[in-house]
């Protein structure tokens, strides 16, 4: 009897190690949970990459560094795959967006325009890597984020339910998500072709087929990461990822966002200006 009662203990030791080894691997913590089982991701969190809403490729411009004073700070690239970091860009698609960046320093029609600048929806994934925050939400059968930028929001469905028709095409897209193990995996559909990836002309058409992974690492982290495939544009599908931090502050909560449309605003004063001759 204590021979066996050895053996036991013994093994269980041996798997104890096991599962430190391999939360020491992977860098994560089991996540706490929700009543049902399912993990808390519930508060307030914030990326580290919000140079990817400048470049999703280069990170953050580097003469706004020069002038805030950022030089040298750790600048994180989001795209994991392809390895040279690149949006893998079919040719025409690729002429259309240097053209883009051409035309955001002279701008002659609204298009030409970053549509965050323009105070417009981020779409997904540029929401969660914009400056701001955004707080996660977790009710009976659904998933919601309230983001800070442009007081966008998402309704993530967890009960199975399809996607609606491909005619129906949305700023934000149409999110359906579940949960694989400790992952909320969530399959973004039906946009419109007006937002872009980041403020370098990185566009995308009405195809775009958006898989994100939500990941909790412990309590105050989140690794995130989403695959990105348009046949329209792109010659193979992608992916970014980045973590999120939870917001540590007493009591925080997300404030009202006040989208000055500074460019709008500069036009708007000049009388000849082509953004405002069009019908």
């Amino acid at each position: 009897m204590t021979r066996i009662l050895r053996s036991i203990i013994a093994g269980a030791a041996v798997a104890s190690l096991a599962g430190v080894a391999a939360a020491g691997q992977t860098g994560r913590q089991a996540p706490p949970r929700l009543p049902d089982g399912q993990p808390d991701i519930r508060g307030h969190w914030i990326s580290d990459a919000a140079g990817g809403a400048h470049s999703v490729e280069d990170g953050r411009d580097p003469d706004a560094d020069v002038i805030q004073g950022r030089v040298d700070e750790k600048n994180p690239i989001l795209i994991v795959e392809p390895a040279d970091g690149r949006i893998p860009y079919q040719p025409a698609a690729a002429a259309r967006r240097q053209q883009l960046l051409r035309d955001i320093f002279t701008p002659t029609r609204r298009e030409h325009v970053d549509p965050h600048i323009r105070a417009l929806l981020d779409g997904v994934p540029r929401n969660n890597y914009v400056p701001g925050e955004m707080q996660i939400l977790q009710v009976p059968g659904a998933v919601v984020i309230l983001y800070e930028s442009n007081h966008s929001y998402r309704f993530i469905p967890l009960d199975g339910r399809p996607h609606p028709s491909a005619q129906v095409k949305l700023w934000m897209g149409d999110s359906r998500g579940r949960w694989e193990g400790n992952t909320l995996v969530v399959d973004v559909t039906n946009f419109n072709e007006e937002t872009w990836i980041d403020s370098h002309g990185s566009f995308h058409s009405d195809a775009l087929h958006v898989v994100e992974r939500w990941t909790p690492a412990g309590a105050d982290r989140i690794d995130y990461s989403v695959t990105l495939e348009d046949p329209k544009v792109f010659t193979r599908p992608w992916k970014m990822s980045m973590p999120l931090y939870r917001r540590q502050e007493k009591d925080v909560e997300l404030l009202e966002y006040d989208c000055s449309a500074y460019l709008l605003k500069q036009e708007w004063e000049k009388p000849d200006s082509p953004l405002f001759r069009q019908p």
